[in-house]
């Protein structure tokens, strides 16, 4: 396609794909709304999935590990609380990403829109709204990834101190 001089028109080959490529964006305009609403509704399900399967792993391992026995046999000069509160920190940044992901699928009245209403201007009443809930949908569901990368810090922090804090110490050998 030719960009005609000014003052010289279209040819109609060249006219109906101008008018075919802004049918085309003129659509993705009007979908886009809703398709973020979407997208944000799947990461939001991920997240939950991913966050849900470290707990039950995390659990496991704790509960089925020598790693308490080995925590409360050498204790040394940190205080019982301080490590157990290490230990369960990640556990409650998984419960705070969880509960920001699911926030995404709470419904919320908006009182301004009225899918019935005719006038001119409700298209654009609806399309805000749109706007709006995708907004704070993004929102918690920015919230919830970031305290599950803080809950993967906090994991690592205590990584780190099972691997240099000493064992406990061994019972009798027969």
């Amino acid at each position: 396609m030719t960009i005609p001089l000014q003052g010289q028109q279209f040819d109609s080959d060249e006219e109906k794909l101008l008018q075919e490529m802004a049918e085309h964006w003129r659509k993705v305009w009007n979908e886009a709304p809703v398709q973020v609403l979407t997208r944000v509704e799947d990461a939001a399900k991920q997240l939950i999935v991913v966050t849900a399967g470290l707990q039950s792993l995390y659990a496991s391992i704790v509960a089925f590990s020598n790693i308490r026995t080995q925590v409360m046999g050498t204790l040394g000069d940190m205080p019982r609380v301080l490590i157990l509160l290490l230990f369960f920190t990640p556990l409650v940044c998984w419960l705070m990403s969880l509960f920001c992901a699911t926030r995404v699928f709470v419904p919320r009245v908006r009182p301004g829109i009225n899918f019935n209403e005719m006038s001119t201007s409700a298209w654009q009443k609806v399309k805000d709204a749109y706007g709006q809930a995708s907004e704070e949908k993004l929102h918690w569901l920015h919230r919830s990834h970031r305290w599950l990368i803080t809950s993967f810090v906090l994991l690592l922090v205590t990584v780190l101190f099972l691997l240099f804090f000493p064992g406990a110490p061994a019972g009798p050998t027969h």
